[in-house]
């Protein structure tokens, strides 16, 4: 009994700690000097193998609840803006090459985050598509090469980890903006279809 209560507190477990790893996280970033960057690469991995075993645990032990199908979006969500955020006040991204590409996920997630609150009365599926997943790993992998990058002033010098760096934040926001989109149009279409449903 009590190790099936155990399984099935695991992945709400991992969405918690993934909320956790949001909040601390940034502080490790600004405030925690050559060892917060050191310690923050690891944590971030972490804290993103998480967000595929807490899927991948649901799936096996067949557990479903409101709070994760809740919180597991917004965990995700709050990770990369908090990253981001923290990158951005480190005066990590440049101007040219990657502030724009922060402020398009930035905007997205939070855009996408107020649409689902505010239709969340209709009877409409957002199912997280297989392009969204791809996009929060992208976002991930973006957020865990810049926190490598400045880890050390040895590889900082190193301008090809920049460029890599640079390039999948980049990829990582052109996905975000697609998904986006997707969503918006999906939105769309399913007021559309309400509209003349209604003057039928």
């Amino acid at each position: 009994m009590q190790k099936n209560i155990l399984k099935k507190a695991i992945p709400n477990g991992l969405t918690i700690f993934r909320c956790i790893s949001a909040v601390l996280l940034p502080l490790i970033i600004i405030y925690g000097g050559n060892n917060g960057a050191i310690i923050s690469v690891p944590l971030l991995l972490l804290a993103g193998l998480s967000d595929y075993f807490d899927g991948f645990y649901a799936r096996k032990y067949n557990v479903l609840s409101n709070f994760g199908k809740i919180i597991d979006p917004i965990a995700d969500k709050l990770l990369v803006i908090g990253v981001l955020l923290a990158l951005a006040s480190e005066n990590v991204f440049d101007y040219y090459y990657s502030f724009i590409a922060a402020l398009v996920i930035i905007l997205r997630e939070v855009l996408i985050s107020g649409l689902r609150e505010s239709i969340s009365s209709y009877k409409i599926s957002l199912e997280v598509s297989l392009l969204s997943k791809w996009k929060t790993a992208a976002q991930l992998i973006a957020c865990g090469s810049f926190l490598a990058w400045r880890s050390d002033i040895f590889l900082y010098e190193i301008k090809l980890l920049g460029l890599i760096s640079y390039t999948i934040l980049w990829f990582a926001a052109i996905i975000t903006a697609v998904t986006g989109i997707q969503y918006i149009l999906k939105i769309n279409l399913f007021f559309q279809n309400k509209k003349n449903m209604e003057f039928k």
